[in-house]
């Protein structure tokens, strides 16, 4: 009975800040012109000329676990190896036990259609969406995992953002599926249009958020039939809006730190700040046409510092 309290307690908590990713003002209640600081500063590389480098190093270090091969797991990974994850602490060796002492419950599947290969690439960095069952009786979960690799190609830090999924959602949609004309209309984006949708991406955030102009930023930004993924909230803007205007929502500032593009999805994660608390959330969304036309997000509560098992925090 313990165990299935603190697992409601859990999702019920999920469902709080997945709302709280959401909103648009600084006041729980109906919504404010209260505004929050203008986010300009964040971490963006360019380009995919080390994409098919890091993803060959992060497969040789799956093989080199699966493979029990520790020297050669060390010949492909950086040391110091920085963890930003609050499940880990700092260095290697959390890493290795963890890949080569998996729970027998234990699965993790890799959603495909992000990026090439289920594996976003941008500068010196690979993004990962995935669906994990723990196989420790904790919910099954959405992952985003962020990874560097350092100038020489090995895998250097890494963040994972993680939130239980729900039963069902709003639109109907899978959280970490892909649907819709845009996904069977495929699009070959340059460099140049990849950084134009960053910015997109971030205009609209300040805009909606840190400005407080939600419905405008939805107006004038966002496609009509928005396909959305959030488990809350249905397709389209007006069930965005609604859902804000309700005043159930409490507000939140966005503080941006890293935006990453492949092709016309967009990876913005974020330290967002709220009545209800601190949260690490990151929006994936695909742009079109300088609009926003698709949306997944993921979002896990900031651990207090004295919760961490290293010094470096979830950002």
């Amino acid at each position: 009975m313990r165990n299935e309290r603190i697992v409601k307690n859990i999702l019920t908590m999920a469902i709080i800040l997945v709302l709280s990713s959401c909103n648009s003002n600084k006041s729980i209640g109906k919504q404010s012109t209260t505004t929050c600081e203008i986010d300009t500063t964040y971490i963006s590389e360019k380009g995919h000329q080390f994409g098919d480098r890091s993803r060959s190093a992060l497969t040789a270090i799956f093989k080199t676990a699966k493979s029990n091969d520790f020297e050669a797991f060390m010949n492909i990974a950086s040391d110091p190896y920085i963890q930003h994850s609050p499940d880990l602490p700092d260095g290697w060796e959390p890493v290795w036990k963890l890949t080569t002492e998996r729970p027998a419950g234990f699965s993790s599947k890799k959603i495909e259609w992000l990026g090439t290969d289920g594996l976003l690439d941008n500068g010196n960095f690979l993004v990962m969406l995935r669906e994990v069952n723990r196989g420790d009786g904790t919910p099954k979960s959405k992952i985003v995992d962020i990874m560097r690799f350092d100038n020489e190609g090995k895998y250097a830090e890494h963040w994972d953002i993680r939130q239980p999924l729900s039963d069902k959602t709003a639109s109907g949609h899978s959280e970490t599926g892909t649907t819709g004309k845009f996904e069977e209309n495929p699009v070959n984006y340059s460099e140049k249009q990849e950084e134009m949708n960053k910015k997109t991406a971030v205009k609209f955030l300040n805009r909606a958020f840190n400005k407080g102009a939600l419905d405008k930023a939805l107006d004038a930004m966002v496609y009509e039939g928005y396909i959305q993924h959030n488990p809350m909230i249905a397709d389209g803007i007006a069930p965005v809006k609604e859902i804000f205007k309700s005043g159930k929502i409490p507000a939140l500032c966005y503080d941006i730190k890293y935006v990453l593009a492949q092709n016309d999805i967009v990876v913005v994660y974020s330290k967002v700040t709220s009545n209800a608390g601190v949260t690490a959330v990151v929006d994936i969304l695909r742009i079109r046409d300088g609009k926003l036309v698709e949306h997944w997000d993921v979002v896990e509560p900031v651990h207090a510092d004295k919760d961490m098992p290293h010094k470096n925090g979830m950002f």
